[in-house]
């Protein structure tokens, strides 16, 4: 089946010389995977803003396409995105609506001080903003989990996906985007854990 024309920038864009999305797939999945293991040593620091996800990205990307660390407003990817029945940020809006999406996280201290029962809830609806957001052209699930793991660490919290399939999530991420949290709520509610001794 041909390309499409998205499909077909994408693989303009990598830079592992790969010829189909088959390839591109495949060792992009065996390079993030490395680079996902650095960062459970070695962390990426940031002030958990908009700057902090894209550091995110950039680290795990960088090696993979030309637009590593931009999102689409940056890298000038105007086309309509979105994935089965769900469609997320238009292009000329994502500043406008990242800005006020992590200017509610600050405004909300980044859920620190908050029982666990808050923070489950706080966390579910900023993750289901992060997924309609949608920044990235490639690898937005990936990033949106690393960084939702930094700021339960900062709040006092640990976040462990590892028992969470690929299908739960996507089936989450769906209902989210049409306001349904239920499945996002349970996710987080699984994955959630106090650090030591904080209540």
């Amino acid at each position: 089946m041909p390309l499409n024309r998205f499909d077909q920038e994408l693989i303009a864009s990598n830079l592992l010389e790969a010829k189909t999305l088959q390839e591109l797939h495949k060792k992009e999945k065996l390079l993030t995977h490395a680079k996902m293991l650095l960062l459970q040593k070695n962390p990426i620091k940031g002030g958990l803003d908009y700057t902090h996800l894209k550091a995110i990205h950039y680290f795990l990307f960088s090696e993979v396409y030309s637009w590593a660390g931009q999102d689409r407003y940056d890298a000038n990817i105007s086309a309509k995105f979105g994935k089965e029945s769900t469609l997320f940020t238009p292009y000329e809006k994502l500043p406008h609506v990242a800005s006020a999406l992590f200017g509610a996280l600050r405004d909300e201290n980044y859920f620190i001080g908050q029982s666990k029962n808050d923070f489950i809830e706080s966390s579910t609806v900023f993750m289901n903003g992060l997924n309609i957001l949608h920044p990235f052209r490639e690898g937005n699930g990936r990033v949106q989990r690393i960084f939702m793991q930094y700021l339960a660490d900062n709040a006092g919290y640990s976040l462990n996906f590892e028992d969470v399939t690929s299908n739960e999530m996507v089936q989450a991420s769906i209902e989210g985007a049409k306001g349904n949290l239920f499945l996002l709520k349970k996710i987080f509610t699984k994955c959630t854990k106090r650090q030591g001794n904080r209540q």
